[in-house]
Formats: C-alpha cells, structure tokens, sequence
C-alpha cells in the first residue's frame, strides 16, 4: 500500500493552478492564502506584508475580478499607482496588479508597474493573475506607497536602535538566536518583502540543514558587520527574533511560522499572551521599540513561567503546511475520568482489579507499580522478549483503537540504567540510536489496509520506529541536562515538553511524506531519575494518514493516556526493566514479513 503524500511543492503547485481557475479576485486570494484550505486563513493573511494586505482588502471589498497570466513575469519597474489592471501582456506579465504564489507558500501582490524582488532572501514566485478592478481606485498607489512607508520606517528605527548597541551585545544575540536555531525544530517566517528560514532548500539561517557559521547563513554575514550597515529587515529579524526566544521557551520562535515577524506584531502577540497568562502588561509607552520589546518579553517569560508553576496545562496547535505554532492553555485541568474506557479496561486486567477511584496524587501512581509487579511475573507472550514488551505492545494496540487512530506508538531508551551518573560521561555521551526503542503499534483497520502484504506493514511501522529512536537520541542531552558539560554533543533538540496537536504533517518532513503522517498528536513524558525530572524521555504518539483531524477531546484523552504510561515507565525504570524488541528485524519477525 502507498502512503507517500506529494509533498509541500506539489501542495503549492496545485493552490496556484486552483487559483489561476477563479473569475473573482476574492477566490484567488483566499485559494492562494490558504494554500487550498491547507493553512488557517488569517496565518496565510498574515504572511503578507502590510502593503499587501492592503492591495487584498480593497480587491475584496469592490468585487475585483481576476485574469489568469501564466510565464515569467519580468516587467518595468516604475509607479506602483501606474496601470489600470486586468490585461495581460503575451510575455505574461501583464499590465495590472499582479498576484504571486512564492514557493515557501506566500500569497504576494506586485502593483502595476513594479517588478517582483528576485534572490538573495526574496522568495522565488509563480505569477498567478492579475486584479481586474471594477473602477480602480485613484488613491491605492498613495495607501501602497504609505503603508511600505510605515513599514520601512519600523525597520529602519529598530536598525538605528540596535546599531546604537554595544557591538558585543548585537553579537551576543546572534549568538543566542543562532543557538536556539540549531537545537529547534525549523523556522520558516518573513519581515516585508524577506523571508527567513532554516528549512531544507529554503535556508538562509543555520539549522539541520546548514552549519552554524556556513558561509551561506545569513548570521554569518551579519556577524561580521556592524548593525548601521545590515538591512533594515535583517535588524528587524534580529531584535524581534531575539526577544521572542525570550518570552518563554526558546521554541517559541515557531509560533512565528509562516506570518510576519514585524515589530507591531510581536509586540501584539506578547501582550495577548501576558494577559492569557494573568498578569497585567507592562507600561512601554514612549520607550525605543527594541527596549519595549526586550520589556515585554521579559515580563511574557515571568508570566509563563509563574503560569506553569501553578500547573497550568499547556498545549500547542500546529499546521504542518505553515509550521505555524500556536501555544493554548486548557480552560479545563483534565481529569482520570478522561481516559478512555479501553485503556482503563486494559490496566484493569493487568492489575487484577478496577481503575481505582483517585483519592490523592500517589493512588494512580501506586496503581501503575501494580499493574507493572503483576505484568513481569507472566510469561512472555508469543513474540516478545518479556512480559512488560508485551504488555507496552497491547497498551499502544489499545490507545490505537480508543483514539481511532491508524498508529499509536511510544519511545525511549532500552534501560535507564545506562543513563545513571555512576557511568561514565563519554560512555553516556556516546550512546546511539540502537540503544532506545519505540513500541509501534498499528490499528486492526490500519493493518488491514495493507491485505496480504506483511513487508510493506513491517517497512512501515519500522520506519516509524527508526525515526522516533533517532528523537530520543536527539533529545537525550537536553533531556539529561548534559548540554553544558564535558564531554557533549553539539547534535541535539530542546527535549519536548508541551504536548501538541498538529494537522497536515505530511507536508515538509521527508519521512511524514513517505510514510503519510497527515495528522498527530504528541504527548512528551518524563520520568524522574536519580531524583531529578528528565523531561522528553518517553512520549506518546498517535497518528491518522487520512481521514479527520484530530481535535482538543482527542489530545485530552491522550494526554490523560500519557499521564499514565510515564507512571508505567517510571515502575518500569525504578526495577530496572530493560526493552529489547521493537528494532527493525523484530517488526519484520513480529509481522510475518
């Protein structure tokens, strides 16, 4: 069975002949925004710049129509209020206000008589049509030519601000956001007309795709030059970038995914999220933006972290097709009687009585060191090298069918034991992807989508496996807090911590292309070793290839199952259990492949 998806390319490709069929303006617009319905309209909205988002508004509210052009666009520079719009010319380019489809997915407008940005961090473009306006309306060059004005000048007083700073603190936060870039998942976002990313073949900044330090990183460069000779964008991306790592977790750069990171903005989005948190925003009236927006984030990032101290249950939602991410917080603090019924009926059996009713913070916690001394004292099922790896299997099969998932599956290391502080440190630092596991367990339905072919089922659950055992040994340093000793290893993520909700996945990573991880929800896990909490360790992770998205009912249950599989580890751990299946010739054996 083919589970490969097309990929983000194709998803753009196809949005831009989508909008290139509509007669009405409006429909190109919100088609070439949403890449399709693919992305939340108001993240595709705003990707735009300002002045952009002027040219759509107004070609919406009069009922603009729209011709399709079709070929390069190469036109005359000249007055963006020149041209009546609507006719295309033989090259393609047409005569009107042009609307573009980059391929990072950004819904662009070229006015009439200007010539779209090519290279450096401009994105290239495919023309898709041209405005064809009712009764154009006189005054729209002046609104474009005011709102890049307004633009421009943010970006330019925040370049002057920075360029006022000691040379030693613009390079510190370089330094800063170039070490968050590394150690995070990718960031893809724009500042006007520029866009910044450390995904694949549209990095421009360091990530798994470039080294720090790369010739080809845009903070290379910049570290090299002083900050009144960078571009006002660059300066922009800087500062806004710098206090946004700030605010909280380092990954907070990705809730920036796919939408402008411009002063007014970022300053918007903190003190929505310092009021989210409870606490009263900040007075920055009358000082430079940069200071403002260092003073917002610091207070966004004490507000937080008061907020998760108290035990407020955070979550993230992410579009896969934007990596756009956006921080929640659950109105409601989630209950036991949340997990599902299969789950509780699981644990039931293996503990020889029901899920008991919680009367305290130790019960559920003394019921899973229960169920845990019971499982290791049967046999082995047929399969499986002990008890408890049978028992973890029949766990991940059981969330499966309770969530109606297609894969239900959880990682981690083979034995804690390793990880102990009596081993050590090169020993522990040079651990590798051999030694953790990844239960991974598929759906009866999902199962039998693959008929009689038991390789095609086993290549795929192992391959799901493999890229899960790679994450824990991604997150390991982090996880274990060795980032700042010595010995270390430079190749490592921030260990999740948030639980997230994500759709469309199967659109930038190669693997959730290949394998058709369309939407997830991911629940991190951590046990306490030695005394100490080592979050990321373990998760749980549920998938669907097709179908409906997950919702919040569905991430609340899971979170609810998760709470109880990190008690099962930590049983698992305090005896010293070691899991030896679940590597690719056990998915092989154990499937029939």
């Amino acid at each position: 069975m083919l589970l490969k998806t097309p990929g983000f390319a194709a998803q753009v490709t196809a949005a831009a002949a989508r909008a290139r069929a509509c007669a009405q303006a409006a429909d190109a617009i919100r088609i070439a925004a949403t890449l399709d319905g693919m992305v939340p309209e108001q993240v595709g909205r705003a990707a735009m710049g300002l002045g952009e988002r002027v040219y759509t508004e107004l070609a919406e509210a009069q009922a603009a129509g729209f011709d399709p052009v079709a070929g390069p666009v190469d036109g005359p520079a000249g007055d963006p209020a020149a041209g009546a719009g609507g006719e295309a010319g033989e090259d393609g380019a047409g005569t009107g206000d042009l609307l573009m489809l980059t391929e990072t997915g950004r819904l662009r407008v070229v006015p009439a008589g200007t010539r779209p940005a090519v290279g450096g961090t401009a994105e290239a473009a495919e023309p898709l049509g041209t405005l064809k306006w009712q009764s154009r309306p006189r005054s729209l060059g002046r609104l474009w030519a005011l709102a890049q004005d307004v633009q421009r000048r943010q970006f330019e007083e925040l370049r002057r601000w920075l360029a006022q700073q000691d040379e030693e603190a613009v390079r510190r936060r370089i330094d800063a956001i170039g070490h968050a870039l590394v150690h995070m998942a990718p960031v893809l976002l724009y500042v006007g007309d520029r866009f910044y990313s450390n995904l694949g073949r549209f990095s421009n900044l360091p990530g798994r795709s470039m080294a720090p330090g790369a010739e080809g990183s845009l903070l290379t460069g910049l570290a090299r030059t002083p900050a009144a000779q960078w571009a006002p964008e660059d300066a922009t991306f800087v500062v806004c970038m710098h206090a946004l790592i700030n605010s909280g977790s380092p990954v907070r750069a990705e809730e920036f995914n796919g939408v402008q990171l411009v002063p007014d903005e970022l300053a918007d989005f903190l003190c929505e999220r310092i009021e989210a948190y409870g606490d009263p925003v900040p007075e920055v009236a009358g000082e430079p933006t940069g200071a403002a927006l260092e003073t917002l984030a610091a207070a966004c990032a004490g507000a937080r972290a008061r907020r998760l101290g108290e035990g407020a249950v955070f979550y993230r939602e992410i579009n896969g097709a934007s990596l756009h991410k956006r921080e929640r917080i659950m109105s409601e603090p989630l209950g036991w009687d949340e997990l599902p019924a299969e789950v509780a009926g699981l644990l039931s059996g293996a503990a020889g009585r029901p899920f008991p009713p919680v009367d305290g913070p130790g019960t559920v916690r003394a019921y899973a060191e229960e169920v845990v001394e019971r499982v290791v004292r049967l046999a082995a099922p047929a399969g499986f090298s002990s008890p408890y790896e049978g028992f973890l299997h029949r766990f991940f099969e059981t969330a499966a069918g309770a969530l109606d998932c297609d894969v239900a599956m959880g990682r981690g290391p083979k034995s804690t034991a390793v990880l102990h502080s009596d081993v050590p440190a090169e020993d522990r630092i040079a651990l590798a992807t051999r030694d953790f596991y990844c239960c991974v367990a598929p759906s009866g339905g999902f199962a039998a989508r693959f008929a009689e072919d038991r390789a095609a089922l086993a290549k795929t659950l192992s391959a799901y496996s493999a890229r899960m055992r790679y994450n824990t040994w991604h997150y390991l340093p982090h996880s274990m807090s060795w980032t700042e000793r010595t010995p270390t290893r430079d190749d490592w993520f921030f260990a999740p911590m948030t639980a997230d909700i994500t759709n469309w996945s199967d659109q930038h990573h190669t693997g959730h292309v290949t394998f058709g991880v369309r939407h997830a929800l991911r629940v991190p896990l951590g046990i306490v070793l030695e005394g100490e909490y080592r979050p990321g360790l373990y998760d749980l992770r549920l998938l669907r290839t097709s179908g409906e998205e997950f919702g919040l009912e569905h991430l609340r249950a899971a979170m609810v199952t998760g709470r109880i599989q990190a008690l099962l580890h930590q049983a698992a751990a305090d005896r010293g259990l070691v899991v030896r299946d679940f590597d690719n010739g056990w998915f092989r054996d154990f499937h029939g492949a």
